[in-house]
Parts: structure tokens; sequence; C-alpha cells
């Protein structure tokens, strides 16, 4: 169990020890570029190196009608982690995409109530757990393909 800003050094971490695939589902996702170094870019910036070191990223986020600021913010983010090398899809704003999912390598998951923003690790109440047990990673894993095969009714790679 972690709270708070534990978050952010957690993910962290299990990032840069991926070996093959990260897989993460989150509602809303800010890119803040240049932002200093023990902020929630880091998540950003190793999540990138990861890709251009050949981790397989894939990466569900909620999408919003055009005009609408959380889907402008995730747009956004979304530009920012393909150039790095991942691979992004966008749910209908009929269903949202709001849980906040971490699969690492099919090892390990981290569930939990964190959005990546400043907010999530400095004001919000936020709580999350990570799990290692083989059968409940799994059936995670598996509910994300499912979802990114288009289970969730319709995703887009815009």
């Amino acid at each position: 169990m972690f709270f708070g800003s534990e978050f952010l050094p957690l993910v962290v971490n299990e990032i840069t020890g991926v070996k093959g695939e990260i897989l993460v589902t989150c509602y809303e996702w800010n890119w803040y570029e240049g932002q200093r170094t023990g902020t929630i870019q880091d998540v950003n910036r190793e999540l990138a190196i990861a890709a251009k070191r050949g981790v397989k990223v894939r990466v569900l986020l909620h999408n919003e009608a055009m005009g609408r600021v959380l889907g402008k913010l995730n747009r956004k983010t979304a530009g920012h982690l393909r150039r790095a090398g991942a691979e992004v899809k966008m749910g209908n704003t009929g269903l949202s995409v709001h849980a906040k999912v971490w699969v690492f390598d099919r090892e390990w998951v981290i569930v939990g109530s964190h959005n990546i923003s400043s907010r999530a690790v400095g004001r919000n109440l936020e709580a999350g757990v990570m799990l290692d047990d083989r059968t409940e990673v799994l059936k995670v894993a598996e509910w994300f393909d499912g979802a990114w095969a288009g289970g969730l009714t319709e995703l887009r790679d815009r």
C-alpha cells in the first residue's frame, strides 16, 4: 500500500527496471515540459527513456470532446508519448477510461487513484497498491489487452 507522494518514486523505480513492456491506463495525464526533477515529470521522462530503449509502452487515456480541457491535456500528452515511441489510444467519450493501472513486464501491477498530475502527488488524498501475485497481475494484463483490442466499446488511435 502507498499514499500520496509515495507514488512518484515507486512508479519511477519500476519504469527504470522494466525490460519488456509497460501497460498503463489513466484518466488524466499531464506533461509538464521543463519541470524540475523530483516532480511528476520524472514519470514522463522515465517512460520516454524506457520507450526509446526498446520497452514496449502502451497507454490508454481518457478522451473528451475536442473543446474540453481534459481532452486537450491528454491529447498533448499522447503526442509526447508517441514521439518517444509509445503506442497510445484514447477512449471514446461514451465510456470513461477512469482506471489508473500500471503493469510492468506482466510481473508487477500498480492499481490506485493517482492520475499523472502535480495535484495527485501534492494536494490530493490518493492511495494505491502494488501487487506481484502472478494470477492477479495476469488478470489485470488480460483486462488491459481486452480494452486495447476494443473491449471498451470504441478506442481511437488519434
